[in-house]
């Protein structure tokens, strides 16, 4: 009898346990596939509007789809969202050799094909941001509005306030942090690496989300911590360079013919006065530093982020 009891118990935290590591849908989302430029394309849709404007949000290296979860939800009642997995992360299908710096581009214009979406707004972050950025300098009829978050321009990295560690633990050995709450993330390394970060702990992935990232809703860092555990990683040079050459946005800015929103993370005055230079490029365009935030700005602070998003989408 007492054997029994200790097996119920176990059953009874099992599945908080299993789903720690899953992705659990929000309330009133669902989730799906689409075959577009070659790949399964997996992504995410908010609570349905059908008859409202449809917006793609493409997010940036390591993340998931669901990382724009909090965002989506100060958004969803007004429109129709759609968040990708890009090609080699969350559950769409990896890199594969044939891919260059033009194919995330292109997987975004294919799922906006296949999908039969009519002029979506697109949104991304970061490499996210690069990708939606160039689709609307080289896909002109495509999208109808841009919005970037904290795209990377003219060479200068991201902000590195609220960046993960990028230092990746080196391939020859391929062990945890000591400290759960200081893991290491890489974007780009060998595949034993990039392999060692699937195999972190959940739970320790949360620790470091939280420590390094203390301005985040626990849903962000939850999300986070997942995508971590889903990225494929670029494994191959071909597919390293996939990623990295689709941020090679030369003079994107200057062809966006449609309405588009830069959204930059907080910066020195020298900084910003570049930044703001780079966007007087677009033709009709519109910069906003977000004070205070790093370069998931829309973690950081997602009230001012959805703010300056409303009033930019008010305008369409």
């Amino acid at each position: 009898m007492m054997f029994l009891k200790k097996m119920w118990g176990f059953m009874l935290l099992l599945p908080t346990v299993v789903l720690a590591q899953q992705a659990k849908i929000p309330e009133g989302w669902s989730d799906g596939y689409a075959y577009a430029n070659g790949i399964r394309i997996h992504y995410y849709r908010a609570t349905p509007q059908p008859e409202k404007p449809v917006i793609v949000m493409v997010h940036g290296v390591t993340d998931n789809g669901l990382c724009w979860t909090t965002l989506t939800w100060k958004l969803q009642d007004q429109y129709d969202i759609y968040m990708l997995d890009t090609r080699g992360h969350g559950l769409s299908d990896p890199f594969t050799t044939n891919d260059n710096g033009e194919t995330l581009i292109k997987d975004v214009v294919a799922f906006v094909k296949v999908m039969n979406f009519k002029n979506p707004i697109l949104v991304g972050h970061s490499m996210g941001a690069a990708t939606v950025m160039r689709v609307g300098a080289e896909y002109p009829g495509v999208a109808r509005a841009i919005i970037m978050l904290d795209p990377l321009l003219g060479g200068r990295g991201p902000a590195t306030k609220g960046v993960p560690n990028r230092t990746a633990p080196p391939a020859t050995s391929p062990k945890p942090a000591t400290a759960p709450d200081r893991l290491s993330v890489s974007m780009f390394g060998s595949p034993e690496t990039l392999v060692v970060q699937n195999n972190y702990r959940f739970e320790d992935l949360l620790a470091t989300g939280h420590r390094q990232n203390p301005m985040w809703n626990k849903v962000d860092v939850e999300y986070w911590a997942l995508s971590k555990k889903q990225y494929h990683g670029p494994y191959t040079p071909e597919a390293s360079q996939a990623m990295s050459g689709t941020m090679s946005i030369g003079n994107s800015l200057s062809k966006i013919q449609v309405p588009a929103l830069m959204l930059k993370a907080d910066a020195s005055p020298e900084v910003r006065k570049s930044n703001n230079e780079a966007a007087a490029t677009m033709p009709k365009g519109k910069l906003v530093h977000i004070d205070g935030a790093g370069h998931n700005l829309h973690h950081d602070k997602l009230e001012r982020t959805t703010e300056v998003l409303n009033e930019f989408l008010l305008t369409l």
